[in-house]
């Protein structure tokens, strides 16, 4: 296998007469934490939704380990190892906090109909180290979803309904986490939170790889290795963030102005 776990060549998405994504090649090696920006519109969570197979490209081809994943479902690539988490929460609102991250571990549970039914000591311990595993993966982020855990999810603070479905997509144990916009809504202390918590989680996951589409430009100047940089749906730069900030396509086109500015 190669050190990529993602290779995405020369894919192009397109809705009717319109080209969303156009010709974009890129690759993320394993464990990197890899960045997405351009203006909106730019095709940023359009490339997200390709990798997690809600779309699928019109030409080009997607690759996660190796394998041709160009097109395969969103359930098959939870099992194969990809999760996400999307721009607007999509938690499960009147469900509890610990059942909302139980609910992002059942692609990796070998319960079974038969051992519900036949085998209740397995099913009941298999329970309880979910249960073990969800805290452990809440308390990571902030203890008070633990002290929670038991509410209603729609009850949480914005920020920690954006932790809660971070620790939902890491329940998976996914290889790849997509991340949509994680500090969306988040005031600049919970930002700075927030970049701490994904530079630990590789921690905590180990060999994890991320990408993550933002546009506080703080959070990706502080977190990623790469970035990758989109305008109309086309790759204008790629490269640390030191070297695309300083590349005056994307000054033109993302920064609006002079790198000072």
């Amino acid at each position: 296998m190669s050190e990529n776990i993602l290779r995405v060549e020369n894919i192009t998405i397109q809705f009717g007469g319109l080209k969303a994504v156009e010709d974009v090649s890129f690759e993320v090696k394993k464990g990197e934490i890899y960045g997405i920006i351009g203006p909106n519109g730019a095709g940023k969570t359009t490339i997200l939704n390709a990798i997690s197979g809600i779309y699928t490209p019109v030409t080009g081809k997607i690759y996660f380990k190796d394998k041709d994943i160009t097109g395969v479902e969103p359930h098959i690539l939870v099992e194969w190892g990809i999760a996400r988490t999307f721009q607007n929460s999509r938690l499960f609102w009147d469900l509890s906090v610990l059942d909302n991250v139980l609910l992002g571990m059942h692609t990796r549970k070998k319960m079974g109909l038969f051992r519900a039914i036949f085998n209740r000591d397995y099913v009941n311990q298999e329970f309880r180290d979910s249960i073990k595993e969800a805290e452990e993966l809440m308390t990571f982020f902030n203890p008070e979803l633990v002290e929670r855990k038991f509410h209603d999810a729609k009850s949480l603070p914005h920020a920690d309904k954006r932790r809660l479905e971070i620790c939902r997509a890491l329940a998976s144990n996914p290889d790849l986490i997509l991340l949509d916009e994680p500090s969306a809504g988040m005031d600049p202390a919970e930002t700075r939170v927030l970049m701490e918590e994904l530079k630990k989680i590789q921690e905590l996951r180990e060999n994890i790889t991320m990408i993550i589409i933002e546009h506080d430009m703080r959070l990706i100047g502080g977190v990623t290795d790469r970035v990758l940089v989109l305008d109309h749906g086309k790759k204008i730069s790629e490269g640390t963030f030191a070297q695309v900030s300083s590349d005056p396509r994307v000054i033109s086109a993302y920064l609006g102005g002079s790198l000072d500015a």
